[in-house]
């Protein structure tokens, strides 16, 4: 049975970011279950001598790095430290408490046009205070099919016996898509997991119903396909999981179970329990 349509809705440039970046989860339409964040930056210029992110906390969360264009710099407080490319992923475990930055010192000599995605999973209840851990997987490693013309890159998760290295502690699947013009495209989804199609360019047709760039639009958990047609060359991310159906409290890069534990993590970044990171 294909999957229905619940919500769409358009991600809105970011206030705090600035243009390059728009808010997809939660401004578009609110979370996709395990998914609490979703931004989209670029394409932009990032020149040499530009700055990055500087040095921030996370904790009970996994951030997720994804890059179609550009190179970006990763550094944490667990002493990892990565240059990922376009096609790799970056997978932070940021659980009890991590201080990670993004971009900085990259000593770039060339300009060149960054775009990309950021994901933040919440992470299982038992799992919040689990210890940090960074995991980085070279495009080369993400498996890539076939569906007709299409091509689906399989970031984290399952299709049809094909499985990304991405190992996610809470049961996600992220797929990048991109099909030619007129194309009829079926998508397995778990009868149960919660599914959101995030259009990166192009116009699909899914349900009956029109597709625009960057917009998110969430399935049903109901049927396990889901039927889209491209009617323009389209690229485009699946995402979703097992629901945790867990409470969620957020306050700036933390999210928990309870504000209790927003407080704790709060003091364990004031007094230094997640180590510090210079760059």
């Amino acid at each position: 049975m294909n999957k229905k349509i619940l919500k769409s809705g358009k991600a809105p440039k970011s206030r705090s970011m600035g243009p390059n970046v728009r808010q997809v989860i939660p401004s578009a339409l609110g979370d996709i279950d395990p998914f609490v964040f979703l931004d989209h930056f670029g394409p932009f210029e990032k020149k040499p001598g530009s700055g990055g992110v500087p040095p921030h906390p996370h904790a009970g969360i996994a951030t997720i790095t994804y890059l179609f264009s550009g190179s970006n710099r990763h550094q944490d407080s667990y002493g990892h430290d990565a240059m990922v490319h376009s096609g790799d992923i970056a997978w932070m475990q940021a659980g009890k408490g991590i201080v990670h930055a993004e971009g900085m010192n990259e000593n770039r000599t060339l300009p060149e046009v960054v775009h990309g995605l950021q994901f933040w999973i919440s992470l299982p209840a038992k799992d919040k205070f689990i210890d940090p851990d960074f995991f980085f997987h070279p495009s080369s490693e993400l498996p890539l099919i076939t569906l007709n013309k299409a091509t689906v890159k399989i970031l984290c998760g399952s299709i049809s016996g094909h499985t990304s290295p991405v190992k996610s502690l809470s049961p996600a699947y992220i797929f990048e898509v991109k099909t030619p013009a007129n194309q009829q495209i079926e998508i397995p989804i778990k009868t149960g997991d919660s599914c959101g199609l995030y259009l990166i360019e192009g116009v699909l047709i899914a349900d009956e119903k029109q597709l625009m760039p960057t917009t998110l639009t969430q399935f049903d958990t109901e049927g396990d396909l889901l039927s889209v047609h491209a009617t323009a060359d389209s690229h485009f991310i699946l995402l979703g999981g097992t629901p945790l159906n867990e409470p969620i409290v957020g306050y700036a890069s933390y999210v928990m179970n309870t504000e209790a534990q927003i407080q704790q993590v709060m003091r364990d970044y004031q007094t230094g329990k997640m180590g510090t990171l210079k760059t």
